[in-house]
C-alpha cells in the first residue's frame, strides 16, 4: 500500500511537470488566442448573438478563421450549402497538416480523435517543432498542448462576447493579431530547426502565388505549390539515399568478394606449401633409407671380401 501510494504520488508529480512544460510551450498561443478570440466575440456580439453562442461555436467548431467567416455568412443570411463550401475551401489546408502528422499521431491511443479535431494552425506549429520531454507520455503531452490551445480560444471568445455586450469598442486592426501570431511562431520554428529548405520553399511559394494569383486566392495555391516542391525534394532525397545505399552495398559486396578471393588464394598457397613440405619430407626419408640400405650392403660386401685366414685368426682370438 505504501509503495502504491509513493508510485501514485511520483506519477502525479511527473504529470504536473509535464502539464507545466506544455503550458510554457503554449504561452505564445495564449498571447495570440486571447485577443484574437476576443475579436471574434466582439464581432459575434455585434452581429446580435448572445455570448453563449460564442462559447458553443468555439467549443464545437474551433476553426479560428472559419468562425470569423461564419459571422460574416450569418450576417449575410447564407445557407448551409454556402457554409459548407466556404468552410471546406478555407480549411482545406488542414488535410496537408494531417498527412504530415501520420507518424507523430501513430500509437497515441484514445486521444487521437480529439487531437485531429483540435488541430489548428498554431497547434500544428507547436506539435511539429516541440520535442516530447524524455521519459514522458507522448499522448499526454500532445493532449495538454491541444487542450490548452482550445481553452485559450474558448476563453478569449467568451470574454470578447461578454465585454462586447457591455462596452462599445473600436475593433479596427484587431484581426492583425493572427498575422502577428504566425510571424512569431514562424520565427521560433526557424531558429529552433536546422532545416532551412522548408522556410525558403514557403517564402518562394508564397511570393510566386501572390504574383500569379490575387491576395485573396494565394493561400491554397501557395500551400499546394509548396507541398509539391517538398514532395519532389523528398523523392529526390530518397532516390539519392537509395543510390548511395546501392553503391555502398555493391562496394561492400566487391570488398567481400575480394577478401574471399584473397582468402582462397592464401588457402591454396598454404595447401601447396604443405604439399611441397610433405613431398620434401618423403623424399628425404627415402634418401635416408636408401643411404642406410647402401651402408648395410657395403658392410656385407666387406665381410664377404675379408680373407679366410683373417676370419680364422679372429675366431682363434675369440676362443
Amino acid at each position: 500500500m505504501v509503495r502504491n501510494g509513493e508510485y501514485k504520488r511520483e506519477a502525479g508529480e511527473q504529470n504536473k511537470d509535464l502539464f507545466t512544460t506544455a503550458f510554457k510551450t503554449t504561452v505564445p498561443v495564449l498571447l495570440g488566442y486571447i485577443p484574437l478570440g476576443m475579436a471574434f466575440g466582439f464581432l459575434l456580439d455585434g452581429a446580435g448573438y448572445h455570448w453563449i453562442y460564442a462559447f458553443i461555436m468555439s467549443l464545437f467548431v474551433y476553426a479560428g478563421s472559419g468562425q470569423f467567416l461564419a459571422v460574416a455568412l450569418l450576417s449575410a443570411g447564407a445557407g448551409l450549402t454556402e457554409f459548407a463550401i466556404a468552410t471546406l475551401l478555407l480549411n482545406f489546408r488542414h488535410a496537408f497538416y494531417g498527412l504530415s502528422l501520420l507518424d507523430k499521431f501513430s500509437g497515441i491511443g484514445k486521444v487521437k480523435p480529439y487531437l485531429i479535431f483540435a488541430l489548428t494552425d498554431e497547434t500544428y506549429a507547436l506539435l511539429t517543432t516541440t520535442d516530447v520531454p524524455q521519459g514522458s507520455s507522448k499522448s499526454k503531452f500532445y493532449l495538454y498542448i491541444a487542450a490548452l490551445d482550445h481553452s485559450y480560444w474558448i476563453a478569449g471568445s467568451v470574454l470578447g462576447a461578454v465585454l462586447g455586450s457591455v462596452l462599445d469598442l473600436n475593433l479596427e486592426g484587431m484581426s492583425f493579431v493572427l498575422t502577428a501570431l504566425f510571424v512569431v511562431l514562424t520565427i521560433e520554428q526557424y531558429f529552433s530547426s536546422e532545416a532551412r529548405f522548408p522556410f525558403i520553399t514557403a517564402v518562394g511559394a508564397g511570393a510566386l502565388s501572390l504574383i500569379l494569383f490575387s491576395s485573396d486566392n494565394m493561400l491554397l495555391a501557395s500551400i499546394v505549390l509548396g507541398t509539391l516542391i517538398l514532395i519532389g525534394r523528398e523523392r529526390s532525397v530518397q532516390r539519392t539515399q537509395r543510390k548511395q545505399k546501392t553503391e555502398k552495398t555493391e562496394k561492400t559486396q566487391k570488398t567481400q568478394k575480394t577478401r574471399e578471393t584473397q582468402k582462397t588464394r592464401e588457402t591454396q598457397k598454404t595447401r601447396e606449401t604443405q604439399k611441397t613440405q610433405k613431398t620434401q619430407k618423403t623424399q628425404k626419408t627415402r634418401e635416408t633409407q636408401k643411404m642406410q640400405g647402401n651402408s648395410q650392403i657395403k658392410k656385407e660386401i666387406r665381410l664377404i671380401n675379408t680373407p679366410m685366414q683373417s676370419v680364422e685368426d679372429k675366431i682363434k682370438e675369440e676362443n
